[in-house]
């Protein structure tokens, strides 16, 4: 029996996707192909690509297609890029390459759940923003300028459906971004504005994050405040599973009578 071959969805996702407190087949990629699957009625493979908005990434991603071959790519323009402001970040620019090690300490911190999910490391992290500031990780309009250039690398392919979301909209004026929120609202609204002028114009299909779930803020509280637990995860792969089948369709693509 010949098998039909499985759509491949290229998922230029964010940190989220590679979190190890979280298994794979919980993670939202995993439950928004799931999604995917049942309404096209073909198996889906996803690749996965965790990305940062440097200069490279338009020509990784250009490489990424070649060697993968995707029908769809999904792309996020994650939120914590321009608007999460970092103490580390901060440190490590106000005293240079002395600040250095003092960063990445911080950073690497941030990275260990059994750290960033404790309550002190939370608190202690509120207290040193308050005295020390913060630096986003990229200013806005460098994110949109490679955000661009890797939007339209992928629509000058053909035959590869493309899918843009927004992530910073279900944020609230709390936890990592008590204290900084206007500002962060000001950046989102600036960054998710013009990405979708520029998908509209492309004809990309292009989400934004709603409103969270009660058990959705729930499930975010109880870890580091910026990335979701199984709870989360799930409603989130939800919520991209149905984009991705609106993008399916919107490139042509077939999905199974209810």
């Amino acid at each position: 029996m010949i098998q039909n071959r499985a759509v491949k969805l290229l998922r230029l996702g964010n940190s989220d996707d590679i979190d190890p407190s979280v298994p794979d087949d919980q993670k939202n990629w995993y439950v928004a192909g799931k999604v995917l699957e049942e309404a096209i009625g073909e198996p889906v493979e996803t690749v996965v690509k965790a990305i940062w908005p440097g200069e490279e990434l338009p020509r990784k991603v250009s490489e990424w297609i070649d060697e993968y071959r995707p029908d769809m790519v999904f792309l996020k323009v994650t939120w914590v890029w321009y608007g999460y402001e970092s103490v580390p970040r901060r440190i490590e620019r106000i005293l240079g390459r002395a600040g250095k090690p003092v960063a990445r300490a911080g950073l690497r911190a941030a990275k260990r759940p059994r750290l960033a999910h404790t309550w002190w490391f939370r608190t202690g992290r509120r207290a040193a923003h308050r005295v020390i500031g913060g630096d986003t990780q990229w200013h806005s309009d460098a994110v949109l300028e490679t955000m661009e250039a890797t939007i339209r690398k992928v629509v000058a392919r053909e035959n590869v459906a493309l899918l843009v979301k927004g992530t910073g909209g279900g944020r609230r004026n709390e936890g990592p971004l008590k204290g900084q929120f206007e500002r962060f609202a000001k950046r989102r609204a600036y960054v998710e504005g013009n990405v979708e002028t520029l998908c509209n114009e492309l004809h990309v299909p292009y989400v934004g994050t709603g409103p969270r779930k009660p058990e959705e803020q729930r499930d975010l509280a109880k870890g580091d405040r910026i990335h979701p637990g199984a709870t989360g995860h799930y409603w989130m792969g939800r919520q991209e599973g149905l984009a991705l089948i609106d993008a399916w369709k919107a490139s042509g693509g077939t999905v199974r009578a209810d």
